[in-house]
């Protein structure tokens, strides 16, 4: 059951930075309105896709200037980034059930053809904020049937669960792709020069996240100044070259948790590129909302 008590942007930040290190980005969520008489789940977003399958009740959703009026039977797609909150009528019993995933677990992280042809045109179509598919929609059994089945997999957990999760969220997205415009499966979009070198500083950092990268080393990785190569970062990922370093850092660090290796904290800090377990500890902190002992101890 979803925790009403971590209805907060700093939860869902901290739920995406939770999936990413966990190497299987998907989760699936089921949230009892009337628990607690919490009726109302406030405004957030999150980098996930949502698919949400209402069981009992009914739900009014608010995607940005949207409202999506639900009921049992019903399933609502909330694209990536997009901000919404849900609310469901304090008299009746509301019951939902959603799977959250990044796309980057159905076609990886970068800029791949795939991902430039088939995840581009749908988190960046304007028109296709939500959607609403009712039992009488033409996608509707197709739709009803993968999530079912993600559904039972996640519960189950049989060998290869995540494989076969991952081949009915590709049957899903094909049916979000469909409904998109002509307009919008038009060729992909072409990289600009600023998007192609911050790709390449990535990958450098990506390869040299253990050691003790300088601003001038990444800048020399794309053969650029070091000024414009922050320049580009914060056109690209409006963030400095260090804030994306750190936060690959501290989610590598969160992945050798995950596997629960016998290496003590500082160990971990260490080969993630981090000399001092102060300051480890402090930017984990910031960025993860908890201690690296105290999120140790959650997936253990």
């Amino acid at each position: 059951m979803y925790n009403l008590q971590s209805n907060s942007a700093d939860f869902y930040i901290r739920r995406t930075q939770e999936l990413l290190s966990s190497g299987y980005p998907v989760d699936i969520v089921t949230i009892d309105y009337s628990t607690d008489n919490a009726n109302i789940i406030c405004w957030h977003k999150h980098d996930e896709i949502e698919f949400q399958y209402i069981l009992e009740g009914q739900i009014s959703i608010y995607c940005d200037e949207d409202t999506i009026c639900a009921s049992k039977g019903d399933i609502v797609f909330i694209n990536q980034g997009i901000r919404h909150f849900s609310s469901s009528a304090c008299s009746q019993r509301c019951l939902t059930r959603s799977i959250i995933a990044n796309p980057t677990f159905i076609f990886g992280f970068g800029q791949s053809n795939m991902h430039r042809k088939f995840i581009y045109p749908v988190i960046h179509c304007s028109t296709l904020k939500s959607l609403l598919i009712t039992p009488t929609g033409n996608h509707y059994t197709s739709c009803y049937s993968n999530m079912q089945e993600i559904f039972q997999l996640n519960q189950d957990k049989p060998s290869g669960y995540e494989l076969l999760t991952k081949a009915h969220l590709l049957q899903l997205w094909k049916l979000l792709y469909d409904n998109l415009p002509a307009s919008d499966t038009a060729p992909p979009h072409i990289f600009t020069q600023d998007e192609q070198r911050v790709k390449s500083a990535v990958s450098y950092m990506h390869q040299h996240f253990r050691e003790p990268i300088t601003l001038e080393d990444i800048a020399n990785s794309i053969l650029v100044s070091k000024s414009e190569c922050c320049r580009c970062f914060k056109r690209v990922m409006n963030a400095t070259p260090f804030e994306y370093l750190l936060k690959y850092r501290i989610l590598e660090t969160a992945r050798q948790m995950h596997q629960k290796t016998n290496a003590s904290i500082s160990e971990i800090a260490g080969s993630a590129g981090f000399n001092n377990t102060s300051y480890y500890n402090k930017i984990f902190k910031k960025l993860m909302g908890c201690t690296p002992t105290q999120y140790r101890q959650s997936v253990q």
